[in-house]
């Protein structure tokens, strides 16, 4: 008869590796959150991440290895778990301070990205990689078996990093914040660590876990009028601020500022100009059927709403975590000629059979398109959503006067285009600006608005879905434009 494959046993060396599979890879996507407030959450920043974590767990593993052929001690590997959780409590204290350190040292986004990964999360991934050798050499009892020991351990580190990046994204961010998570983090690497000789340095390792655990529970000094908020899908932040004397709340996903606003008097009077300027244009065609592309904080879409009552209003939000905070922070009613729709904006305009008189695009993450809303794809699915004699209204951030955002401006151009033949342009102070909120307009039929140019021939290159450097043109646009000393 054949010889049965013996199942293999969860040890404790088992159960160490499932749970830093786990830890690593919370780790890693709280990183991607740590980030983007202060750097944006761009291709770059996940370049950077993925990047520099897996170049520390290499040199972990490199180490690693040697350390444990010279001395295969589990007393050794409790320290490196105990050492590991304490990096994520160093981490979890001093990340908004590096990061703001980052941005005024460095002007180049991928730079920021870089070295501010380099320093907060590449020390606890390269600890993390040095657990993998010691776990291997610990658990190899026979050459006999020293395919089955790895392949174990092996298993269980991934098992335990798939439970970790979907309990991570599809839970802990939706009820938790990046802090809360990071200190799940380091409760479960603490944990583990007492699987191996309990009794060993017993007062030194309650010590060390109580101080720990001390640290993550303190809740951090608030900062006024700042609010930190996680959702599974964004890190947001809604802030109170002064605008033309009267107090305003914000909503700020990225390091560039406000996105959304509302007035705390209860007025629901766009704030910022380009809001003002999207619903100008959209009262003007009396529209039956809006769809907006871009909820952000619903103040837009509820101006139009209040203004248009007989009108059918879409909306389109990738988050729907932005319909509570909008109910809380920015005074959000949900009008009963709304109808909003948690969906991708390209997924939308490509799969909805719905038509509208009048489509407003305002999907931005931070100050960038992202790229599926600027190609030739994009632009002719979003034409059919269009009715024949209805307009696109666009927020756009770029401009004229320089070429690297003009570049931009031709790129947007370029894809709208490929569905409408007449194009015309406004900016706040009607002057062929650097880079600025620039709102435009599309159309099939030719059309003359007050306040509005067409828009000159730009010679515009046609993105597509397989070619679309998007964080390359943006970073130019916005580098071209930054004061230098």
């Amino acid at each position: 008869m054949p010889k049965r494959i013996p199942i293999p046993r969860l040890g404790k060396l088992e159960v160490i590796s499932f749970a830093t599979g786990f830890s690593l890879m919370a780790f890693e996507l709280v990183a991607a959150r740590v980030l983007a407030p202060s750097i944006g959450s761009s291709t770059y920043v996940w370049t950077s991440v993925i990047g520099v974590i897996i170049a520390a767990l290499s040199l972990g593993f490199f180490i690693g290895g040697r350390l444990a052929d010279m001395r295969p001690k589990e007393t050794d590997l409790v320290w490196l778990l105990c050492v590991t959780a304490l990096m994520v409590v160093m981490t979890q204290l001093m990340y908004k301070d590096i990061l703001a350190d980052m941005v005024q040292t460095f002007s180049d986004p991928r730079l920021q990205a870089v070295v501010g990964s380099l320093l907060l999360f590449a020390p606890t991934s390269f600890l993390v990689g040095m657990t993998s050798p010691y776990l291997a050499k610990l658990n190899v009892k026979s050459l006999k078996t020293t395919g089955q020991s790895v392949a174990s351990l092996d298993a269980l580190n991934a098992l335990g990093g798939i439970t970790g990046t979907f309990v991570t994204g599809f839970f802990l961010f939706g009820y938790l914040g990046s802090r809360e998570t990071l200190s799940i983090v380091v409760l479960v690497l603490l944990a583990t660590s007492w699987l191996l000789v309990p009794r060993y340095r017993m007062v030194q390792r309650i010590v060390l876990s109580v101080i720990s655990i001390f640290i993550i529970t303190t809740p951090p000094v608030l900062t006024p009028n700042i609010v930190d908020i996680d959702t599974p899908s964004a890190h947001y932040q809604v802030v109170t601020f002064m605008k033309d004397f009267y107090e305003v709340n914000g909503l700020i996903t990225g390091p560039s500022g406000v996105q959304s606003a509302v007035y705390k008097s209860g007025s629901l009077e766009p704030v910022f100009w380009y809001n003002q300027e999207l619903a100008r244009l959209t009262l003007l065609q009396q529209p039956k059927r809006v769809l907006v592309l871009g909820g952000g904080a619903f103040t837009l879409p509820q101006y139009l709403a209040q203004q248009l009552p007989d009108s059918k209003i879409d909306v389109v939000e990738i988050d729907p975590g932005l319909k509570h905070i909008s109910e809380q922070y920015f005074q959000y009613k949900h009008p009963k000629n709304i109808e909003l729709i948690f969906d991708d904006a390209r997924s939308f305009v490509q799969t909805s059979k719905r038509v509208y008189d009048v489509v407003v695009v305002d999907v931005y993450g931070d100050t960038n398109i992202p790229f599926s809303l600027i190609t030739k794809e994009y632009g002719q699915a979003v034409a059919k959503r269009v009715k024949p004699d209805g307009i696109v209204v666009a927020n756009v951030i770029a401009g004229l006067a320089n070429k690297p955002c003009k570049t931009v401006f031709g790129a947007v151009d370029a894809a709208y285009k490929t569905g409408f033949r007449y194009g015309l342009y406004s900016n706040q102070f009607g002057a062929d600006e650097a880079r600025a909120n620039h709102i435009l307009l599309y159309s099939r039929q030719h059309m003359t608005i007050p306040g509005m140019k067409p828009i000159p021939y730009l010679d515009g290159q046609l993105l597509t879905d397989n070619y679309a450097p998007a964080e390359r043109l943006y970073y130019a646009c916005h580098q071209s434009t930054r004061p230098h000393n």
